[in-house]
């Protein structure tokens, strides 16, 4: 089994993660059609997620390249969840993406898990995800985890709404950095 070594991203990994980002995009466009991550990202964005603690990166071996990314936060957006659902607590994933040199290997399915398993370790009971609305494969792969669809938000590029139940069970192979 892979081991996944997992570390807080730092502001001079932000040209990695915007090259991920440009590179899924290109992928899913000219592989599913779809229009997921096809809007420039925001660095001023995503510099204040890494800033704030959100932004994890995962490698094949302590200090090694990095292979994947994806941010959790404790706050839903106002634009896709209501209120009552905001007032629940959960954790928030987004912005997950596997370098495509290293895709099909699973390390996106163990990162999502492991997110359940860190929101059950901090006494939260579920875990969201939106998603691009015109990827049926990815909704489908995540509801093939356990991820259930908790409605749509047809305004949202990212509005296909998906939730699931933290996970008590650790995830074998992963070693957060200390």
């Amino acid at each position: 089994m892979l081991t996944l070594h997992l570390r807080p991203a730092v502001p001079d990994d932000l040209p990695t993660l915007v090259r991920w980002r440009a590179e899924a995009a290109e992928w899913i466009a000219r592989v599913h059609g779809c229009t997921q991550w096809s809007r420039p990202m925001s660095w001023a964005r995503r510099l204040a997620l890494i800033e704030a603690g959100a932004t994890v990166l995962a490698m094949l071996e302590p200090g090694g390249e990095p292979v994947a990314s994806y941010t959790v936060r404790d706050v839903g957006s106002r634009r896709l969840w209501t209120d009552e659902e905001r007032a629940r607590p959960a954790h928030y994933l987004s912005r997950l993406v596997v370098d495509r040199r290293h895709t099909g290997l699973g390390i996106g399915g163990r990162l999502a898990d492991w997110t359940r398993h860190g929101a059950a370790l901090a006494g939260v009971p579920v875990v969201r995800i939106n998603v691009a609305p015109d990827n049926p494969r990815l909704q489908a792969y995540y509801a093939a985890r356990g991820w259930h669809r908790v409605g749509t938000v047809p305004t949202a590029r990212a509005g296909a709404l998906f939730e699931a139940p933290a996970l008590d069970t650790p995830v074998p192979g992963i070693r957060p950095d200390r």
